[in-house]
């Protein structure tokens, strides 16, 4: 009986759930050492509401065990807080099942006086409406990371508000496959309840996206710009995850009113993606050439497909191309300027490699604080 609770409490994860994992530890790692170099913030608040167990089974026929989110992310945490005695780390970890939390409690690193976890079992949106009362008093000058990572496509804005107008950063995973998948098919009050309150609209539009996944992610983002009250200044990054099918199961988006958190992200999901925009499976660049004749030169060209779902650094290298062809000597600083607005591609960690594809594709010639475009597609 022992060994049959155990495996209630431990889920199976695919391989897009282990890179989701990889993505927010990773992040964590260079994150937390930035903010605790800033004199200003006295510390980090860290909150994971729907955590699961931390304790996950591979998809193969082993089942190894693998370390979820939550273990991953609190050793990062306790090993930093180690090197910075004067800062404070509070991290939450809730689950509904209580099960799943008692396990989670067995596997979390020592607390210390400058290191604490507070762990709960309770409805997660609870939860966070009881911490985003605290920022004014407890967490006062601290710096906070939210993981909202539920299980289907229910999200509660009231309860998130209050973390997306405060100095810190959230995580939310839309599972968008849930909605193009069931919101058509949805009969009952509380079913079409949740997705209109999901989406801030009625089930008839949503009914009307079918499955344009792009007009579902169009409208939280949307949601999270207003309720941010920052809509000009306020950053959001969005990577897909696909499945082993290749189907889009959700995407994490990234929230921030800070522009080195959006771009540490997005550097972060490139890094973890293997210089890519997605783990989805595709051939490597070579499929997107296509020879067409122009018949005003009189000369064959090159032209490039993109793959929104899965950008590459050639990607990068051809929308600089597109902005800057035949202008000279343009300072570095402006084009990385214009590259980070980008939603998805990358500045931090990458100005090497979009250089060499630059140069490589378009003929670029990258001097030591100018790059000059030559005028050719």
């Amino acid at each position: 009986m022992a060994s049959s609770k155990k495996n209630d409490v431990i889920s199976v994860a695919p391989p897009h759930s282990i890179k989701k994992f990889e993505l927010i530890s990773e992040y964590v790692k260079v994150w937390i050492n930035i903010l605790m170099l800033n004199k200003a913030c006295k510390g980090i608040v860290y909150i994971d509401c729907m955590s699961n167990s931390g304790v996950y089974k591979k998809e193969n026929e082993k089942g190894e065990e693998i370390e979820g989110t939550p273990l991953r992310v609190s050793k990062i945490i306790a090993e930093a807080m180690t090197r910075y005695p004067d800062k404070k780390a509070y991290l939450y970890f809730n689950d509904l099942d209580q099960n799943k939390i008692d396990l989670l409690n067995t596997r979390l690193p020592a607390q210390t006086s400058n290191f604490q976890i507070h762990t709960e079992a309770m409805d997660a949106n609870l939860l966070l409406r009881k911490i985003g009362s605290q920022f004014s008093t407890m967490f006062k000058d601290m710096h906070f990371l939210l993981v909202y990572d539920p299980y289907d496509a229910h999200i509660e804005w009231d309860a998130l508000m209050p973390f997306l107008r405060n100095w810190g950063e959230v995580i939310i995973n839309h599972m968008v496959s849930d909605t193009v998948r069931a919101a058509k098919m949805a009969k009952r009050p509380e079913v079409i309840e949740k997705y209109e309150e999901t989406y801030q609209t009625n089930i008839e539009e949503l009914i009307s996206f079918g499955s344009n996944r792009d007009a579902f992610e169009k409208k939280i983002q949307g949601i999270i710009k207003d309720l941010s009250g920052r809509k000009n200044r306020y950053y959001i990054a969005s990577f897909p995850f696909f499945n082993k099918h290749n189907s889009v199961v959700y995407n994490l988006i990234h929230c921030t009113g800070h522009p080195t958190g959006f771009d540490l992200f997005k550097s972060t999901a490139w890094k973890v993606f293997d210089d890519q925009s997605s783990g989805k499976h595709t051939n490597n660049g070579s499929e997107y050439e296509q020879m067409t004749f122009n018949f005003i030169t009189g000369e064959a060209e090159c032209s490039h497909e993109t793959d929104d779902s899965c950008y590459t650094v050639r990607d990068i290298a051809y929308y600089l191309q597109k902005k800057f062809k035949g202008r000279k000597d343009v300072p570095k600083q402006e084009v990385s300027d214009y590259l980070f607005e980008h939603p998805v591609f990358p500045v931090r960690d990458y100005s090497r490699k979009t250089y060499h594809a630059l140069s490589d594709y378009y003929d670029a010639i990258i001097h030591r604080e100018t790059i000059t475009f030559l005028d050719r597609s």
